[in-house]
């Protein structure tokens, strides 16, 4: 697999990461969950991970402890300092062309794009090159409508019909980069 999955983690909720875990899983590609905190669940997941993939070696007769030592989940959590953009910058440094981010936040969504990345949502929504401008657009109206105390529309909780979206839009965006390597 030669794309890999980075997770804007800050603010996705854990029934989304367990859909990404999953997807991550089931197709052996790398994944790194960057934020400034532990994430409890991805953390339990790396480990139940390492040690299934070091007792599948055992199993096929791999018995060299430094060979099984080395054995490790493709998932990775990593923790940045707490500060403005510290997450986002990581992600930038990190994701190359052609890597799935996931992601909320409009400027580190376009910055991911000017890179060549594919970037989706947390609600099932893919980000284009063309669109991203009008969302970059709106978000400074509303910044500007928020300084001004004008109440502005907040995301609604992920209920199950968002959920599905999301993973909906996952499995399609993997399987057309999946498509597009071969």
């Amino acid at each position: 697999m030669s794309y890999d999955i980075w997770v804007d983690a800050d603010s996705v909720p854990v029934n989304l990461r367990q859909i990404i875990l999953r997807a991550a899983s089931r197709l052996g590609c790398a994944c790194r969950f960057v934020a400034d905190r532990e994430l409890a669940d991805v953390k339990r997941y790396i480990a139940d991970d390492t040690f299934r993939k070091r007792q599948q070696a055992r199993e096929q007769g791999e018995s060299d402890p430094d060979r099984l030592k080395a054995i490790r989940s493709e998932v990775r959590m990593e923790i940045v300092s707490t500060g403005e953009n510290s997450a986002d910058d990581f992600i930038v440094q990190g994701a190359r062309k052609g890597s799935l981010c996931i992601t909320h936040d409009i400027p580190l969504a376009s910055r991911l794009l000017e890179k060549g990345c594919v970037v989706i949502d947390d609600r099932g929504y893919r980000y284009t090159e063309d669109e991203i401008r009008v969302k970059l657009a709106d978000r400074l109206v509303n910044q500007e409508l928020r300084s001004w105390g004008v109440f502005a529309q907040q995301q609604g909780k992920i209920d199950a019909a968002r959920q599905k979206c999301f993973a909906d839009m996952l499995d399609k965006t993997l399987t057309h980069m999946q498509k597009e390597e071969k």
